[in-house]
């Protein structure tokens, strides 16, 4: 019995110790085997790190491929980490304090806690630098060189940033180039990013990379950005690094040339902002002139190519290059000081005034109400709307000017508001047969009330009122709004640029340019083609040194049908507003004529509270069987009269570019020379001649 239970106890050890035995077995085969790959990569991956290596941005230039915006090389401090946590948390500290002191004993301020927060800043990868102060003199460079000993875990290396040969030219059209945030940096990785386009590399971002912010440095990110280079290194069990296993050099991005010519945007530039500082502060009948801001846009009709577009206050895009402080960024964006960081040119939305009239005639002229032998009126200088009494029935020319008989053409060359408030009104009484909006049809035929398409970022789509959005705002807020309905009078101030209509400059200029080119409408364009550089010593724009990697081509987006007799008459209406003797412009024409005649209209928009806005839209050469070559418009918010402010400053802008006369633009390194020229720019806003009239 007892024999019999040690044997059982003996055989059910040994199947026991057996079972443990095969699993042991069953497992190492399983380690040494199956699972081997899988560790063998994870520890090949704990041996190597790859560093991100960020390349220099592709240039732009102007059209004839003179560099506005450039790269140039700047000296950083930085720390490498891997180093600073092998000496211990104490002796770290002493460096940090050290570094601090010393670079702002050496003329580069910089506190203690700036490069605590660095060190410890979860964004940058254990491996990459971080930076601590960049910009730094080269003697910094050299005596922390010297100092490596004092100062472990301390790089100096040199980077490549923005440079702007002409310093602020072009500002808000270029954009400026800051650290990607967390929204870009998400976007890039693939939330809601297109993949690039065919066999192109895809372009890694890392925190801390470098991004383009408004402009087309953001519109041509992707084209801009280089390929970033990979730096392979090994590193022990410390992370302590070993040496460098494999390098990828980055690849510089490619350039992208704008369609604006650099000398016509300077001038076009220092001549508002000359005419803008000789406003403020001026009296007028409406009040003080405060004239915050203001844009001038230039386009090439048949191509829609944007060769100026200036905005004004502007700022230097340099300031930016290594990060800007929020007091900064603060006064960029406050509305008291004209919102520098704003394009005004396709940001701002004003009211057209009596530059809207001709979207006005070309509705009457569909309807029948005006047209061949049925186009005249006698202007008294008021008129009021039949079956309407008090006081607000009665509308007036500006200073309740009498025109006399006036017909469309004419109309258009002295302004007659009378011609617009009529038409209007018979527009509006026959609605049931032309519909509610036969203005705002014909305004949307020439592109108001949305976007134009430019490939910038911010545009905004401007407003076209209706009866139907006037309702639905109604009914969405009522409190705000004191009824729904639309009213006789609302088609006659809408008919003349006023009311709830606003604009932005660029599609003031759009409009212009399709009476321009006889009804074509063309998509603004700012990018005429992207290169790539065959020998980047040489200049990026000599001619055999890029290969083109993109063109941009005219782009035709509708046609506006302009009947033969409307669009004569037009033609003769809006060259009589400088040509003609009685014209709103003809004055500051003859002033500062241009080489060849201009059509255009003047215009100037109430704004309840506050001065009047100027503006001018207009086009040349008009001649028979000649092809137009600028269409411009300037807008000049509380500015005064459109004929006495807008109208000859678009036309000494024009003067020299007609005539072949046109200056230079001034680089930074000789801004000197730019200083006469200012000066005579003032003297001439000062001296503006007007028609007398608001156009």
């Amino acid at each position: 019995m007892d024999t019999n239970s040690t044997q059982v106890r003996l055989s059910a050890i040994g199947i026991v110790a057996l079972c443990l035995f095969a699993a042991l077995f069953v497992r190492l085969w399983f380690l040494q085997g199956i699972d081997r790959q899988r560790f063998e990569a994870a520890s090949e991956s704990n041996r190597l790190r790859v560093v991100h290596e960020e390349g220099p941005r592709g240039r732009i230039l102007d059209r004839n491929g003179r560099v506005i915006v450039d790269n140039r090389t700047t000296i950083v401090v930085a720390l490498d980490r891997e180093p600073l946590r092998k000496i211990g948390e104490e002796r770290r500290q002493e460096v940090f304090a050290d570094l601090a002191d010393t670079l702002t004993g050496l003329g580069v301020p910089t506190k203690l806690g700036t490069v605590e927060r660095r060190y410890e800043d979860q964004r940058y990868s254990p491996q990459e630098y971080v930076p601590i102060a960049e910009e730094v003199p080269e003697d910094v460079e050299l005596f922390l060189a010297e100092r490596a000993d004092r100062f472990p875990g301390v790089v100096v290396e040199r980077r490549t940033v923005r440079s702007y040969p002409y310093g602020s030219v072009a500002a808000q059209l270029i954009g400026y180039v800051g650290e990607i945030n967390e929204d870009e940096l998400a976007r890039v990785a693939g939330d809601g990013a297109d993949p690039p386009p065919g066999d192109a590399p895809v372009k890694e971002y890392q925190p801390g990379d470098s991004y383009g912010k408004g402009g087309v440095e953001s519109a041509e990110e992707s084209t801009l950005r280089a390929i970033p280079g990979r730096r392979t290194i090994e590193v022990n069990a410390r992370g302590e690094v070993l040496g460098e296993i494999d390098r990828t050099e980055a690849v510089p991005g490619d350039d992208v040339w704008l369609s604006i010519d650099l000398d016509l945007q300077a001038h076009a530039e220092r001549l508002l902002a000359a005419k803008i500082r000789s406003l403020r502060g001026r009296e007028s009948g409406e009040g003080t002139l405060n004239a915050p801001q203001g844009s001038v846009v230039i386009i090439q009709p048949g191509t829609g190519q944007v060769l100026a577009m200036a905005s004004y206050p502007s700022y230097n895009p340099s300031i930016l290059v290594n990060g800007i402080s929020s007091d900064l960024w603060g006064q960029l964006n406050d509305p008291n000081n004209g919102r520098p960081l704003y394009n005004w040119a396709l940001q701002g939305t004003y009211a057209p005034g009596s530059t809207f009239k001709p979207i006005t005639a070309l509705a009457g002229w569909r309807a029948g109400i005006i047209g061949p032998g049925n186009e005249e009126i006698v202007d008294a200088g008021t008129y009021t709307l039949t079956d309407c009494e008090g006081a607000g029935c009665t509308f007036q020319n500006a200073g309740r000017k009498k025109l006399g008989e006036v017909d469309f053409a004419r109309s258009m060359s002295v302004s007659s508001d009378v011609y617009y408030y009529r038409l209007a009104e018979l527009l509006w009484n026959d609605r049931v047969r032309l519909g509610d909006t036969p203005i705002q049809d014909a305004a949307t035929d020439f592109g108001l009330g949305v976007e134009t398409g430019i490939a910038l970022p911010g545009e905004s789509p401007g407003r076209m009122p209706t009866p139907a959005n006037r309702r639905a705002a109604y009914e969405s807020n009522p409190e705000v709004y004191l009824t729904g309905d639309w009213f006789t009078g609302d088609n006659v101030i809408t008919s003349i640029g006023q009311g709830d209509v606003l604009v932005t400059p660029l599609q003031l200029a759009e409009v212009y340019a399709t009476i321009a080119t006889g009804g074509v409408r063309y998509r603004p364009q700012v990018i005429s083609k992207v290169t790539r550089p065959l020998d980047p010593a040489e200049p990026p724009g000599q001619a055999g040194n890029y290969e083109v990697v993109r063109t941009v081509e005219p782009e035709e987006t509708g046609r506006v049908e302009l009947p033969e007799d409307f669009y004569l008459k037009l033609l003769a209406g809006l060259l009589g507003v400088t040509q003609d003797p009685d014209g709103t412009a003809n004055g500051s024409w003859e002033a500062s004529p241009t080489a060849w005649a201009m059509g255009g209209k003047t215009g100037t928009a109430q704004v309840a509270g506050k001065a009047d806005s100027a503006l001018f839209a207009g086009w040349g050469p008009v001649a028979a069987g000649v092809q137009p070559e600028y269409v411009v418009s300037v807008v000049i918010p509380e500015a005064g009269f459109g004929g006495d402010v807008a109208a000859p400053l678009a036309f000494r802008i024009l003067a020299p570019a007609s005539d072949g006369t046109l200056p230079a633009a001034c680089p930074v390194a000789a801004a000197g020379q730019c200083r006469e020229a200012e000066a005579q720019a003032a003297r001439a806003s000062l001296g503006d001649v007007g028609s007398g009239g608001p156009g």
